[in-house]
């Protein structure tokens, strides 16, 4: 008689520690970028691993960026800006992926003939 019970208060604990694993897992930020500022184009990046070597591309404009222990960082793409710019996607060494896309700037719109 103890013996179905030991081994069902097992499974029953094993459920309880995998399901406490995947919640941890779901509520853990994804990767994500932010422009804050159009020119020169400087993005802020959160939620990364922490330390993780980030490489950004803006169109044929590489940067790269190291995370801070908390994953955030922030890089300056050098020659781009929000009128030449579509998206920005962000690599990580560990695996974080990251994109933003960008409308263009109202300046930067070509103006509309008749």
């Amino acid at each position: 008689m103890r013996g179905p019970l030991l081994i069902a208060a097992g499974v029953a604990a094993t459920a309880l520690i995998l399901g406490f694993t995947a919640f941890s897992r779901s509520t853990h930020s994804k990767p994500s970028l932010r422009i804050t500022r159009a020119t020169p184009l400087t993005v802020q990046g959160r939620h990364f691993q922490g330390s993780e070597l980030v490489r950004l591309t803006s169109g044929s404009r590489p940067a790269r960026a190291n995370a801070s222990g908390n994953g955030f960082f922030v890089v300056t793409i050098p020659g781009a800006d929000r009128c030449n710019t579509t998206r920005v996607v962000a690599r990580g060494t560990a695996g974080s992926y990251a994109v933003v896309k960008l409308l263009p700037a109202p300046m930067s719109l070509p103006t509309r003939s008749r």
